[in-house]
């Protein structure tokens, strides 16, 4: 009896010290998913909505179908498409900038893939199409709004991504639009202005269609930042009709906000690359130079050369470098260097002016390896760098 006492006082304690620790990992599974509804109906998703970076990404076929848009997805391009005509959204997976019928704006978080599922930002979708939406605890309550109060409707008989425009009209039409660039000479922004006909239900590329808001392009051999593009009109009959969204679209690309946006969008591109190239390094045992590829080719003698391609892993310029490698025939047979016992090639490159992150590819005569098809082993022994220091393996 008292040994069953014993046993039943230890089971009850054990009980009690595990209840506190069970409890909170029970809650934490109940946690209730974020609910979206539109005008009342509840949006049912395969993969709720989740948060990153203090952004609500929700699944892009089920609320663009619950907005009353058509929804598409171009594999080709990672691209999202949502339109009914009259109104389109674009965006492309893990890109800054979305657009609105053809105007750019900026994500905050762009489009990412979890679990099979695109997951875009609710409110690009929301402010591209004039809706309002109200919280409550788990529950976003989303109103939809006449088409003619979205910013950048335009009234026209056309469907507009961020690549191309169409004609939904009957008549052949004159779509005129302009293209917003930074030019570096000038430090000036400036708009470019296009025109594409178009006859009953054709799509046509805008000039410039795969440029994205932040690209540097060239014009006449001068460089500029591509802003992004907006349709001013469309002209039937001699007869012109202006966009409705133009005005605010032009005033929006020339607005301060619009570029302190593009410069936290260049920072934040910066930052994201010299992290992607310190693991880099780290991956390459911090050796400054990468051995992108490498082939044998054979010269207008028939002689081998060697084609290797490196990358700069570094934030100082490199100005030279010294590297070897060992040569093989066809039969996987060292090729000594002629008069001696060794396949091992060494050489040296005295006009790299390889900057952070550039690569380039480098050429060595093999004339004294004249059996060389494949090369192995590649090595780079040595680097200098601009500011004058020397990394050595």
């Amino acid at each position: 009896m008292m040994g069953n006492s014993i046993k039943s006082i230890l089971l009850a304690v054990v009980v009690a010290l595990f209840i506190p620790v069970l409890a909170p990992a029970t809650a934490d599974a109940a946690k209730p998913e974020t609910s979206v509804f539109v005008n009342g109906a509840k949006i049912k998703y395969t993969q709720p909505p989740i948060t990153e970076n203090g952004t609500t990404l929700v699944s892009a076929r089920e609320t663009i179908e619950g907005l009353g848009l058509q929804f598409s997805w171009d594999k080709a391009n990672k691209r999202v498409i949502g339109s009914n005509g009259e109104m389109t959204l674009a965006l492309t997976l893990g890109a800054p900038v979305g657009t609105v019928n053809g105007v750019s704006l900026f994500l905050g978080t762009p489009a990412v893939e979890r679990n099979g599922r695109i997951m875009v930002p609710l409110r690009f979708l929301l402010d591209g199409l004039g809706a309002s939406m109200q919280k409550k605890g788990d529950t976003l309550s989303i109103t939809t709004a006449a088409k003619e109060k979205s910013k950048f409707y335009t009234g026209l008989p056309l469907e507009i991504t961020n690549t191309s425009v169409k004609n939904l009209s009957d008549q052949t039409i004159t779509v005129t639009y302009e293209e917003y660039k930074y030019l570096y000479d000038d430090k000036r922004i400036y708009g470019t202005t296009w025109t594409i006909e178009l006859a009953p239900g054709q799509k046509g590329a805008f000039e410039n269609a795969s440029a994205v808001t932040g690209d540097v392009l060239t014009e006449e051999y001068k460089k500029y930042d591509y802003y992004g593009r907006v349709v001013k009109s469309v002209t039937v009959n001699d007869v012109e009709q202006a966009s409705a969204g133009y005005e605010y679209a032009d005033k929006m690309y020339v607005g301060t906000a619009f570029e302190d946006s593009l410069m936290a969008m260049y920072d934040k591109q910066i930052a994201d690359f010299k992290k992607k190239m310190k693991q880099e390094l780290v991956k390459n045992k911090n050796i400054p130079l990468k051995i992108v590829s490498s082939s044998v080719s054979f010269n207008s003698l028939n002689y081998p050369d060697a084609n290797i391609r490196v990358e700069n892993l570094t934030e100082k310029k490199i100005i030279s470098f010294e590297l070897s490698f060992s040569c093989y025939d066809a039969y996987n047979d060292p090729v000594n260097r002629s008069f001696t016992k060794s396949n091992r090639f060494y050489g040296v490159s005295n006009n790299a002016d390889l900057a952070f992150g550039e690569s380039a590819t480098f050429v060595w005569d093999l004339f004294s390896y004249s059996s060389t098809t494949k090369i192995s082993n590649i090595k780079i022994d040595k680097v200098a760098f601009s500011d004058g220091t020397v990394w050595k393996r």
